[in-house]
Protein backbone atom coordinates (compact mmCIF):
# COMPACT_ATOMS: atom_id res chain seq x y z
CA UNK A 1 0.00 0.00 0.00
CA UNK A 2 1.24 3.81 -0.65
CA UNK A 3 1.82 5.70 2.16
CA UNK A 4 -1.29 7.17 3.33
CA UNK A 5 -1.92 10.65 2.22
CA UNK A 6 -3.46 12.28 5.32
CA UNK A 7 -2.21 13.31 8.88
CA UNK A 8 -5.26 11.83 10.52
CA UNK A 9 -4.63 8.00 9.92
CA UNK A 10 -3.38 6.18 12.01
CA UNK A 11 -1.53 2.00 11.16
CA UNK A 12 -2.47 -0.75 13.25
CA UNK A 13 -4.91 0.84 15.38
CA UNK A 14 -6.54 -0.42 18.22
CA UNK A 15 -10.59 -0.60 18.12
CA UNK A 16 -11.85 -2.26 21.39
CA UNK A 17 -11.14 1.05 23.17
CA UNK A 18 -14.11 2.47 21.02
CA UNK A 19 -16.47 0.02 21.24
CA UNK A 20 -19.17 -0.28 24.30
CA UNK A 21 -18.00 -4.07 24.72
CA UNK A 22 -14.03 -2.71 24.44
CA UNK A 23 -13.39 -6.13 22.57
CA UNK A 24 -11.27 -5.64 19.47
CA UNK A 25 -7.95 -5.95 17.69
CA UNK A 26 -6.17 -3.62 15.69
CA UNK A 27 -7.33 -2.23 12.22
CA UNK A 28 -4.77 -1.84 9.56
CA UNK A 29 -5.36 1.44 9.42
CA UNK A 30 -7.96 4.31 10.97
CA UNK A 31 -8.87 7.51 9.45
CA UNK A 32 -10.51 9.95 11.29
CA UNK A 33 -11.85 12.79 9.17
CA UNK A 34 -12.10 15.93 10.94
CA UNK A 35 -14.57 18.04 8.33
CA UNK A 36 -16.91 16.65 5.73
CA UNK A 37 -14.50 17.68 3.05
CA UNK A 38 -11.78 15.00 4.55
CA UNK A 39 -14.07 12.50 4.76
CA UNK A 40 -14.62 12.75 1.32
CA UNK A 41 -10.87 12.86 0.73
CA UNK A 42 -10.58 9.92 2.66
CA UNK A 43 -13.73 8.01 1.20
CA UNK A 44 -12.73 8.98 -2.55
CA UNK A 45 -9.15 7.44 -1.32
CA UNK A 46 -10.09 4.48 0.19
CA UNK A 47 -11.48 3.55 -3.32
CA UNK A 48 -8.28 3.70 -5.35
CA UNK A 49 -7.05 1.62 -2.82
CA UNK A 50 -9.35 -1.14 -3.12
CA UNK A 51 -8.93 -1.49 0.82
CA UNK A 52 -12.07 -3.28 2.66
CA UNK A 53 -13.35 -0.76 5.38
CA UNK A 54 -16.04 -0.43 8.29
CA UNK A 55 -17.55 2.42 9.02
CA UNK A 56 -17.29 3.14 12.97
CA UNK A 57 -19.36 5.61 15.12
CA UNK A 58 -19.81 5.25 18.89
CA UNK A 59 -19.15 1.85 18.55
CA UNK A 60 -22.55 0.77 20.75
CA UNK A 61 -23.60 -2.02 18.05
CA UNK A 62 -20.59 -3.61 17.23
CA UNK A 63 -19.09 -6.68 18.37
CA UNK A 64 -15.04 -6.81 16.44
CA UNK A 65 -12.73 -9.96 16.42
CA UNK A 66 -10.19 -10.02 18.65
CA UNK A 67 -7.85 -10.79 15.59
CA UNK A 68 -7.88 -7.90 14.30
CA UNK A 69 -9.75 -6.31 10.66
CA UNK A 70 -7.98 -6.86 7.98
CA UNK A 71 -8.79 -3.43 6.24
CA UNK A 72 -9.46 0.48 7.56
CA UNK A 73 -11.76 1.68 10.35
CA UNK A 74 -13.51 4.81 8.93
CA UNK A 75 -14.69 7.05 12.01
CA UNK A 76 -17.54 9.39 11.76
CA UNK A 77 -17.13 11.13 15.19
CA UNK A 78 -15.64 14.28 14.52
CA UNK A 79 -18.52 15.28 12.32
CA UNK A 80 -20.32 17.15 14.51
CA UNK A 81 -22.23 19.91 13.18
CA UNK A 82 -25.27 21.05 14.20
CA UNK A 83 -27.59 24.03 12.22
CA UNK A 84 -30.60 25.20 13.36
CA UNK A 85 -32.84 25.38 9.92
CA UNK A 86 -35.90 27.34 10.97
CA UNK A 87 -39.39 25.74 11.37
CA UNK A 88 -38.15 23.05 13.90
CA UNK A 89 -35.77 21.82 11.57
CA UNK A 90 -32.10 21.15 13.00
CA UNK A 91 -29.01 19.78 10.43
CA UNK A 92 -27.33 17.11 12.76
CA UNK A 93 -23.50 15.79 11.99
CA UNK A 94 -23.79 11.90 11.90
CA UNK A 95 -20.53 12.19 14.99
CA UNK A 96 -23.06 14.03 17.54
CA UNK A 97 -24.10 11.50 20.42
CA UNK A 98 -27.48 10.35 20.27
CA UNK A 99 -27.85 11.28 23.89
CA UNK A 100 -27.24 15.18 23.13
CA UNK A 101 -29.40 15.09 20.31
CA UNK A 102 -32.28 14.31 23.02
CA UNK A 103 -30.61 16.62 25.55
CA UNK A 104 -29.61 19.70 23.51
CA UNK A 105 -32.04 19.63 21.22
CA UNK A 106 -35.17 18.00 22.17
CA UNK A 107 -35.42 18.99 25.40
CA UNK A 108 -34.86 22.25 25.36
CA UNK A 109 -37.45 22.81 22.98
CA UNK A 110 -39.84 20.57 24.43
CA UNK A 111 -40.01 18.24 21.22
CA UNK A 112 -41.99 15.49 20.66
CA UNK A 113 -40.39 11.75 20.38
CA UNK A 114 -38.08 11.69 23.52
CA UNK A 115 -39.50 8.71 24.33
CA UNK A 116 -38.44 7.01 21.30
CA UNK A 117 -34.53 7.93 22.03
CA UNK A 118 -34.18 8.16 25.45
CA UNK A 119 -31.22 5.94 27.19
CA UNK A 120 -30.22 4.82 24.03
CA UNK A 121 -26.12 5.07 23.74
CA UNK A 122 -24.42 5.28 20.09
CA UNK A 123 -23.57 8.20 17.45
CA UNK A 124 -26.74 9.58 15.31
CA UNK A 125 -25.31 8.27 12.16
CA UNK A 126 -25.03 4.64 13.99
CA UNK A 127 -29.10 5.40 15.15
CA UNK A 128 -30.20 6.08 11.38
CA UNK A 129 -28.17 2.62 10.50
CA UNK A 130 -30.02 0.78 12.39
CA UNK A 131 -32.72 2.62 12.84
CA UNK A 132 -32.81 2.27 16.86
CA UNK A 133 -35.78 3.00 18.89
CA UNK A 134 -37.46 1.95 21.31
CA UNK A 135 -41.27 0.77 21.39
CA UNK A 136 -42.21 4.41 21.40
CA UNK A 137 -40.71 4.95 18.07
CA UNK A 138 -37.74 5.16 16.12
CA UNK A 139 -34.77 8.09 14.99
CA UNK A 140 -35.42 7.45 11.37
CA UNK A 141 -39.37 8.61 11.99
CA UNK A 142 -37.88 12.07 13.14
CA UNK A 143 -35.02 12.46 10.08
CA UNK A 144 -36.95 14.31 7.22
CA UNK A 145 -33.34 13.35 4.91
CA UNK A 146 -29.98 11.61 5.56
CA UNK A 147 -26.67 12.54 3.59
CA UNK A 148 -25.11 10.01 2.32
CA UNK A 149 -21.63 10.03 0.99
CA UNK A 150 -21.11 8.13 -2.16
CA UNK A 151 -18.44 7.43 -4.80
CA UNK A 152 -19.81 10.74 -6.71
CA UNK A 153 -19.91 12.64 -3.23
CA UNK A 154 -22.80 13.64 -0.82
CA UNK A 155 -26.20 12.79 -2.03
CA UNK A 156 -29.13 13.94 -0.10
CA UNK A 157 -31.95 11.72 0.25
CA UNK A 158 -35.96 12.26 1.43
CA UNK A 159 -36.18 9.71 4.25
CA UNK A 160 -40.15 8.36 3.32
CA UNK A 161 -40.94 5.17 5.54
CA UNK A 162 -40.54 3.00 2.56
CA UNK A 163 -36.71 3.44 3.18
CA UNK A 164 -36.66 2.22 7.17
CA UNK A 165 -38.47 0.04 9.21
CA UNK A 166 -37.75 -2.08 12.57
CA UNK A 167 -34.31 -1.97 13.55
CA UNK A 168 -32.91 -1.83 9.73
CA UNK A 169 -32.83 0.30 6.50
CA UNK A 170 -32.51 0.12 2.80
CA UNK A 171 -30.99 3.44 2.11
CA UNK A 172 -27.58 3.14 3.71
CA UNK A 173 -25.83 -0.30 2.18
CA UNK A 174 -22.95 -1.49 1.00
CA UNK A 175 -19.73 0.65 1.00
CA UNK A 176 -22.48 4.19 1.86
CA UNK A 177 -21.51 6.20 4.57
CA UNK A 178 -23.70 8.55 6.25
CA UNK A 179 -22.80 11.84 6.98
CA UNK A 180 -25.46 13.88 8.53
CA UNK A 181 -29.77 13.87 8.65
CA UNK A 182 -32.17 16.69 8.61
CA UNK A 183 -34.56 16.21 11.38
CA UNK A 184 -38.05 18.18 11.61
CA UNK A 185 -39.33 18.02 15.37
CA UNK A 186 -42.88 18.86 16.40
CA UNK A 187 -43.33 20.87 19.80
CA UNK A 188 -45.14 18.69 22.22
CA UNK A 189 -47.97 19.34 24.60
CA UNK A 190 -46.60 17.19 27.38
CA UNK A 191 -43.69 17.89 29.89
CA UNK A 192 -41.01 15.76 27.71
CA UNK A 193 -38.76 16.51 30.71
CA UNK A 194 -41.16 13.78 32.66
CA UNK A 195 -41.07 11.21 29.61
CA UNK A 196 -37.05 11.57 29.79
CA UNK A 197 -36.36 11.11 33.42
CA UNK A 198 -39.44 8.29 33.62
CA UNK A 199 -37.64 6.34 30.60
CA UNK A 200 -34.26 6.77 32.15
CA UNK A 201 -35.38 5.11 35.52
CA UNK A 202 -37.01 2.42 33.77
CA UNK A 203 -33.95 1.51 31.71
CA UNK A 204 -31.83 1.48 35.29
CA UNK A 205 -34.35 -0.43 36.82
CA UNK A 206 -34.73 -3.26 33.72
CA UNK A 207 -31.33 -3.12 32.11
CA UNK A 208 -27.82 -3.87 33.31
CA UNK A 209 -24.83 -1.37 33.81
CA UNK A 210 -21.63 -2.58 32.46
CA UNK A 211 -20.10 -3.47 29.07
CA UNK A 212 -22.69 -4.57 26.53
CA UNK A 213 -23.81 -3.12 23.14
CA UNK A 214 -27.65 -3.24 24.67
CA UNK A 215 -30.03 -5.18 23.07
CA UNK A 216 -28.21 -8.09 20.93
CA UNK A 217 -31.43 -9.36 18.96
CA UNK A 218 -34.60 -7.80 17.17
CA UNK A 219 -37.74 -8.85 18.90
CA UNK A 220 -39.25 -10.99 16.66
CA UNK A 221 -43.01 -10.64 15.25
CA UNK A 222 -45.52 -10.22 18.55
CA UNK A 223 -42.71 -11.09 21.07
CA UNK A 224 -39.98 -10.13 22.74
CA UNK A 225 -36.41 -11.75 22.31
CA UNK A 226 -35.35 -11.08 26.17
CA UNK A 227 -38.58 -13.52 27.20
CA UNK A 228 -37.52 -16.44 24.99
CA UNK A 229 -33.93 -16.52 25.90
CA UNK A 230 -35.08 -16.43 29.70
CA UNK A 231 -37.79 -19.02 29.10
CA UNK A 232 -35.38 -21.18 27.32
CA UNK A 233 -33.38 -20.87 30.97
CA UNK A 234 -30.29 -19.00 29.83
CA UNK A 235 -30.56 -16.29 31.88
CA UNK A 236 -26.88 -16.44 33.84
CA UNK A 237 -25.40 -18.73 31.49
CA UNK A 238 -21.59 -18.06 30.75
CA UNK A 239 -19.05 -18.83 29.02
CA UNK A 240 -15.43 -17.54 30.19
CA UNK A 241 -15.71 -13.51 30.52
CA UNK A 242 -18.90 -13.51 28.80
CA UNK A 243 -22.39 -13.87 30.47
CA UNK A 244 -26.19 -13.31 29.44
CA UNK A 245 -27.48 -10.72 31.97
CA UNK A 246 -29.40 -12.26 35.39
CA UNK A 247 -31.40 -8.66 34.56
CA UNK A 248 -32.35 -8.89 31.18
CA UNK A 249 -31.74 -11.80 29.22
CA UNK A 250 -31.34 -9.83 26.24
CA UNK A 251 -27.86 -8.37 26.85
CA UNK A 252 -24.78 -10.73 26.72
CA UNK A 253 -22.17 -8.55 29.34
CA UNK A 254 -17.98 -8.26 29.22
CA UNK A 255 -18.13 -9.15 32.68
CA UNK A 256 -14.33 -10.59 33.11
CA UNK A 257 -11.99 -9.70 29.99
CA UNK A 258 -14.31 -11.49 27.68
CA UNK A 259 -13.14 -12.67 24.08
CA UNK A 260 -14.87 -12.35 21.10
CA UNK A 261 -15.51 -15.99 20.50
CA UNK A 262 -16.86 -16.09 24.70
CA UNK A 263 -19.48 -13.49 23.14
CA UNK A 264 -20.20 -15.38 19.95
CA UNK A 265 -20.12 -18.87 21.87
CA UNK A 266 -23.40 -17.35 23.22
CA UNK A 267 -25.14 -15.12 20.72
CA UNK A 268 -24.73 -18.58 18.93
CA UNK A 269 -25.69 -20.62 21.97
CA UNK A 270 -29.12 -18.28 21.98
CA UNK A 271 -30.00 -18.52 18.41
CA UNK A 272 -30.09 -22.37 18.45
CA UNK A 273 -31.61 -22.84 22.01
CA UNK A 274 -34.43 -20.28 21.40
CA UNK A 275 -34.97 -22.27 18.00
CA UNK A 276 -34.56 -25.88 18.92
CA UNK A 277 -37.48 -25.04 22.05
CA UNK A 278 -39.58 -22.48 20.48
CA UNK A 279 -39.27 -22.53 16.72
CA UNK A 280 -38.33 -19.15 16.60
CA UNK A 281 -34.79 -17.96 14.51
CA UNK A 282 -33.70 -14.74 16.64
CA UNK A 283 -31.80 -12.46 14.63
CA UNK A 284 -28.92 -9.74 15.86
CA UNK A 285 -29.32 -6.42 16.45
CA UNK A 286 -25.63 -5.71 16.48
CA UNK A 287 -22.90 -5.85 14.01
CA UNK A 288 -20.54 -8.62 13.70
CA UNK A 289 -17.11 -7.88 12.92
CA UNK A 290 -15.15 -10.60 11.16
CA UNK A 291 -11.04 -10.27 11.17
CA UNK A 292 -11.08 -11.35 7.52
CA UNK A 293 -14.09 -9.13 5.72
Amino acid sequence: MDTVPFDFARTNYVLAPHTRYHIGGSAHLALFPPTLADMEAAYQWLFTTDMPFIVIGGGANMLIDDRGYDGCALFTTELKEVHPLGNHSFFVGTGILLADLVRKIMLPNNYEGVGALTGIPGTVGGALFMNAGTANGSVCELAVSVDLLEDKGVRRLPLTPDRYGYRGQSFCQGDTVITGAMFRFTPSERDESEVYHHYMRRRSETQPDGLCCGSVFKNPPDDHAGRLIEAAGLKGKRHNGAIISEKHANFIMNDADASFDDVFHLITLVKQTVHARFGVELHEELRIIRSVP
